[in-house]
């Protein structure tokens, strides 16, 4: 239900150094997400320590030509120190869910999605235009690099989602997350009717406030193919390992309550759609909070029925596919 790493178009006259950014920032990518590479990232870390996280820096200043702005550089390295600081700082008597790890997943969200978090300042001060100053201090560098042609990854949101999977998988893994590939024909089904269920209360939802309308497309195989794999790899499954993986799990294990968890992850996963303006529908955008946060239950949902975040992510890719396929927002 949420719009992540865009493809887009890239300007003419793209650098050689600017291409390797991107394959280099999509390698280690892949390297955390398959289990091999997490395996060799988990010694890589032992001998290194903290210092293993500016291994995220080289394809920023790749992308930039090797020639950053200090003030970019000095943004993304506290960027990358401030969620690691917090969990090097954890106790290892601390229960889950302690202050700490959730000023670490904030340190990570809030420079990702900057405006999601001052839009209250826009709102009570929207003449003066302090929440765009303040989104632009807190957030990170908008660089891109080209991957192939037409085909552009944000740096800045791809090094957050590595950095997120480095920590909670690798450097400080999470116990629970359930975050692998080996999925029973059971996991299958509990996706399919993730998908049902959510079918059943989104579509008379969406069409009864206006937020979709029917309006099915036929891509070639080509562009499906893209919609999915970039669609289950770079949003659905960034955005549960995030709501489900990390907020839902320490929630449920700081609670002792999993329902507690499962709807409070819900609601800030609704909530999370705010600053997400549609055709017909404005910031703070409710309409969309109302559709994202039954879908939040539906993919808590799965995650906790399978104990797999890779599977609550097959849901929600689905979910959006579905959604882009036969829909639209007018």
């Amino acid at each position: 239900m949420r719009k992540g790493c865009s493809i887009a178009t890239p300007e003419h006259g793209v650098s050689k150094m600017n291409m390797l950014a991107a394959w280099l920032l999509l390698g280690i990518y892949l390297t955390l997400v398959f289990h091999p590479g997490r395996v060799l990232l988990t010694r890589l870390s032992r001998c290194s320590g903290d210092w293993t996280v500016l291994l995220l820096l080289p394809p920023y200043l790749l992308a930039v030509n090797l020639q950053p702005t200090p003030g970019e550089l000095l943004r993304l390295i506290l960027f990358l120190t401030l969620p690691t600081l917090c969990l090097r700082w954890r106790s290892c008597q601390a229960r889950p869910g302690d202050l700490l790890q959730f000023l670490a997943i904030l340190a990570l969200w809030i420079p990702v999605e900057a405006d999601l978090f001052v839009l209250p300042v826009d709102l009570l001060w929207p003449e003066r235009g302090w929440g765009a100053r303040l989104a632009s201090f807190l957030g990170l560098p908008g660089v891109g690099t080209t991957l192939l042609p037409g085909v552009e990854l944000p740096v800045s949101k791809l090094t957050a989602i590595s950095l997120a999977l480095f920590l909670f998988l690798v450097h400080h893994p999470l116990p629970g997350v359930g975050f692998t590939f080996r999925l029973r024909l059971k996991d299958w089904q509990y996706a399919l009717q993730g998908l049902l269920a959510y079918a059943v209360i989104g579509l008379p939802l969406g069409l009864g406030v206006g937020f979709l309308h029917f309006h099915p497309l036929a891509p070639s195989p080509l562009h499906l193919l893209a919609g999915i794999l970039g669609g289950y790899f770079l949003v659905a499954l960034v955005e549960e390992m995030l709501f489900r993986g990390a907020i839902q799990n320490l929630l449920a294990q700081r609670l002792g309550k999993e329902r507690a968890g499962w709807l409070i992850a819900s609601l800030v996963f609704g909530l999370a759609h705010l600053n997400d303006a549609t055709p017909g529908f404005a910031v703070p955008n409710w309409a969309y909070v109302l559709m994202a946060t039954p879908a939040g239950m539906v993919y808590g949902w799965v995650w906790r029925r399978t104990g797999k975040v890779t599977v609550s992510a097959l849901t929600h890719m689905l979910v959006n596919l579905a959604w882009g396929l036969l829909f639209f927002s007018p």
